[in-house]
């Protein structure tokens, strides 16, 4: 697997991918989205720990203009992995099992934090203060090493 930000070696996929070649579509899915969720989550947990957290609530205009006060920790708690339906698949991953981490509403207050791209990229009156990238680049062996395994896992205890 290679990028432009580099690359990592992966050791073991033929045997993985000839043990997947054994399980049904649905087992092989499952197998495949319960392995990806496990990569993922210390990219989501890192992100989390990264996120700026405001030091008292302030106000933000929703999409719709509504104006709400934002209490610290909506950015946090917006952040989580997803499934990516079917429908959204494109090119390479047209024909995979595709998981994401991203921004959504906050769990505690459910607003979307319409702010957090300005927060990762910068503008130009206020420096970046990147969270997602980090966090991504950061754990990329640590999300292919647990993927690996579990994915192992998976299938082996679906082959028993």
């Amino acid at each position: 697997m290679a990028s432009d930000w580099g690359s990592v070696d992966i050791k073991g996929l033929d045997e993985l991918d000839a043990k997947l070649a054994l399980l049904d579509n649905e087992l092989a899915g499952k197998s495949l989205y319960s392995a990806l969720n496990v990569a993922l989550t210390p990219v989501v947990k890192e992100a989390k720990a990264r996120a700026s957290v405001a030091p008292e609530p302030h106000i933000m205009t929703t999409a719709g203009g509504r104006k709400v006060e934002v209490k610290p920790g909506l950015l946090e708690s917006a952040i989580r992995k997803r499934r990516l339906p079917k429908s959204e698949h494109t090119g390479e991953f047209a024909q995979g099992a595709v998981m994401g981490v991203y921004v959504g509403k906050g769990t505690k207050q459910k607003e979307y934090p319409r702010y957090w791209h300005f927060i990762e990229h910068g503008t130009s009156k206020m420096r970046s203060a990147p969270f997602l990238r980090p966090a991504f680049d950061h754990n990329v062996d640590n999300m292919v090493n647990r993927f690996a395994k579990k994915l192992a896992q998976n299938i082996d205890k679906h082959l028993e």
